[in-house]
């Protein structure tokens, strides 16, 4: 398939765009270390999650500004170039996940969380069922080999780049197109 075919274009774009966001989410995910015992990485990490929809709009809108005639792009363009886009970021993020769980954590995520839950059960006994339920998720976490864990990220990543595009490609598909309505 050739570059300067649409869909060609529209995969390579995927790839480019695909790469910046997969850049923000490894920034992001350098932030996980760090969110059970220092506040302001945790409210970071909440932040620049919160902000994926919106650098997600502004990927798809560049592409849609700089490859699409006239600025124009419809509905299913849009969907296909944001799903691949999302696709492409979770791939390039589960090289950092795969090397952080393989080489860098250990464990010390899943013993942190655990150690937290110790105090937070010395301080509120009441909740000793629902910090079972959190112990049992620990624990299938700490059973997951960092392939596993990468893979199940993967999918999570997917999944929610697969939520993400459709209200995006809603919202650039209709936003140029309205505006040229009006000229």
């Amino acid at each position: 398939m050739e570059a300067n075919t649409p869909t060609g274009q529209l995969v390579n774009g995927a790839m480019v765009y695909g790469t910046s966001m997969g850049l923000f989410w490894i920034l992001k995910f350098m932030l996980v270390p760090f969110i059970f015992t220092m506040p302001l990485a945790s409210l970071s990490f909440l932040g620049l999650t919160a902000a994926v929809p919106f650098v997600g709009y502004f990927l798809v809108r560049q592409y849609r500004n700089r490859y699409c005639p006239g600025g124009r792009i419809g509905f299913t363009q849009a969907w296909m170039f944001s799903l691949l886009m999302y696709a492409f970021a979770a791939l390039l993020v589960s090289v950092a996940h795969y090397v952080f769980f393989r080489y860098v954590d250990g464990g010390t995520m899943v013993a942190t969380y655990r150690s937290l839950l110790d105090e937070l059960q010395a301080t509120a006994p009441e909740m000793d069922e629902l910090m079972k339920q959190y112990r049992q998720a620990a624990d299938m976490v700490a059973a997951m080999t960092p392939i596993e864990l990468t893979v199940q990220l993967i999918m999570n990543n997917l999944f929610y780049g697969m939520l993400l595009a459709l209200p995006t490609a809603l919202f650039v598909s209709l936003k140029r197109n309205r505006g040229q309505g009006k000229q």
